[in-house]
């Protein structure tokens, strides 16, 4: 069987949708926006066996999560045409669904989060052992050494736990309603390599928190660029109607209100912001030194540690590369 080596975080499916005439896109990269790449999509957002799984033999599957996620691909660009058409999609809401909650846990953000908050585990157990005296403290001069070191994280076990942010993202969905809002503006759609974004709207802008919304009940907003000229927008406001009705059409109301949506993709990106085209190279470079990150905060307990997670809008740091022995 040929080996998949290109494992693509951001599909080919979805990122034609924001090619220019050309067949490529701009790719500015968060950490130098002033140089943009204008690739194809076969050329970008991938990594190199980025879903390959161990198998108990002791071998390595490059292929089976890379076919299950063509699979969900395959009808997106055709969904794509009919909401471009303003075609009614109720027959497709399933996999609409299912293709943006798989845009959320696939991606670098969504891993390499999940893979910090286990790297914290690990340096809180180290913590506790040191102080109950379970190992030797660190000699003299390195007594920080417990928050400088460094601790990798099998990749494997971030694959794992895309199962349970997948049922997170259920609770979500069953909080809002979704509607298409189409583009008839000048100024484009952004999108990236996190694409899918939700937070507070009742915040100021400079309060809100990626993924941070009130358990169970205050307002929601989902956003997630369907191409330069359309986008799915969730709201807790949209859920009766889209109980009622489905998803329905409508239009933007201005080129403020596309700015405001573009500003959430680019602080969104972890890596990288797309474009169809050149002219909003400010808004990129506000961004490029900040993306959602993990924040840890570690409280001395009775018993130990209590680490407290969340996720902030930071300076995005070097993951320690995992080697297998």
């Amino acid at each position: 069987m040929q080996q998949t080596k290109r494992h693509h975080y951001v599909p080919k499916a979805y990122l034609k949708a924001f090619c220019d005439s050309s067949g490529r896109l701009l790719v500015y990269r968060k950490d130098d926006p002033s140089e943009p790449l204008h690739v194809t999509p076969d050329a970008t957002q991938f990594r190199r066996y980025y879903y390959s799984q161990p198998t108990p033999a002791g071998g390595r599957d490059n292929n089976s999560l890379e076919s299950v996620f063509s699979t969900i691909e395959s009808r997106w660009p055709e969904t794509v045409d009919r909401l471009l058409r303003r075609e009614d999609v109720n027959d497709r809401l399933e996999s609409i669904f299912e293709f943006m909650s798989l845009q959320r846990v696939r991606v670098p953000a969504s891993r390499d989060a999940t893979e910090a908050v286990l790297a914290q585990s690990v340096k809180d157990a180290m913590k506790l052992m040191l102080r109950n005296g379970t190992i030797p403290p660190p000699p003299s001069g390195f007594e920080d050494l417990p928050n400088q070191i460094e601790i990798t994280i099998d990749p494997h076990r971030s694959i794992h736990a895309m199962t349970s942010i997948l049922q997170g993202m259920g609770q979500l969905y069953s909080r809002i309603g979704i509607a298409a809002v189409h583009n008839c503006t000048a100024r484009p759609f952004l999108t990236s390599d996190n694409p899918v974004l939700w937070f507070d709207p009742s915040l100021p802008f400079e309060e809100q928190r990626p993924y941070a919304v009130s358990p169970k009940v205050g307002p929601v907003l989902l956003v997630f660029p369907v191409s330069p000229t359309l986008v799915l927008v969730g709201s807790t406001e949209y859920r009766e109607s889209f109980g009622r009705h489905g998803l329905l059409h409508s239009d933007v109301p201005d080129e403020a209100w596309v700015d405001q949506i573009n500003a959430q993709v680019c602080r969104f990106a972890y890596e990288a912001v797309i474009a169809q085209a050149s002219g909003q190279e400010e808004l990129v470079a506000l961004f490029g030194g900040a993306s959602p990150v993990v924040e840890a905060v570690s409280i001395p307990v009775a018993n130990g540690l209590a680490t407290i997670h969340r996720t902030v809008f930071g300076q995005r740091v070097q993951k320690p590369k995992w080697r297998r022995d």
